[in-house]
């Protein structure tokens, strides 16, 4: 029943990918010289999935290195910023530059669609990143869940910054690890 149940949610939050109700945009700080702490608390399950990339990268106009975050959706702006901050710390740390949402030139967007659910008093945050070209044709998936003591009414106010910290630090290592095997 459990793995019914889990997989009936990732289900449906692959299905809430397409629905843009709740979108907390992620902010990009400047780059500073800070590498981020290395946190990874709390229970998880990522997978992956992949898609070959497309010669989609031309040299002088696409910077493979280059990602902008659009974003978030289903989660609250209070949630999102230590998200976002930890990714900007993260990604800065593997030398990815992050783009802002007017700049040009990325090679890859990566939206994500997170859930909170409350169950015997724990919430689960389950999540799903789609990695896309510059055209909006998906790439990459990296998805999971972290699972956090507690839980609340509001399911959001149940989760702890750290644990969208370490949904931040994962989400960049599995990023990294993808972009790398695909650098031609």
């Amino acid at each position: 029943m459990r793995k019914e149940f889990t997989s009936i949610v990732l289900l449906c939050v692959g299905a809430l990918a397409g629905c843009n109700s709740t979108e907390a945009t992620l902010s990009v700080p400047n780059s500073g010289n800070t590498p981020a702490a290395a946190t990874s608390a709390g229970q998880t399950s990522g997978q992956t999935t992949t898609q070959p990339a497309t010669g989609q990268q031309t040299a002088g106009t696409l910077h493979l290195d280059k990602l902008q975050i659009a974003p978030v959706v289903g989660a609250p702006v209070s949630v999102v910023t230590p998200l976002s901050r930890r990714l900007a710390a993260d990604a800065k740390a593997r030398g990815v530059t992050l783009a802002g949402a007017s700049e040009t030139g990325q090679a890859y967007i990566m939206k994500g669609y997170f859930s909170a659910l409350a169950e015997g008093g724990q919430t689960t945050v389950l999540y799903v990143w789609d990695v896309l070209d510059p055209s909006g044709n998906r790439l990459h998936r990296i998805q999971g869940q972290e699972k956090v003591a507690g839980s609340a009414p509001d399911t959001w106010s149940a989760v702890p910054p750290s644990a969208m910290e370490a949904i931040a630090d994962r989400t960049m290592q599995e990023y990294a690890s993808w972009l790398a095997a695909n650098r031609a």
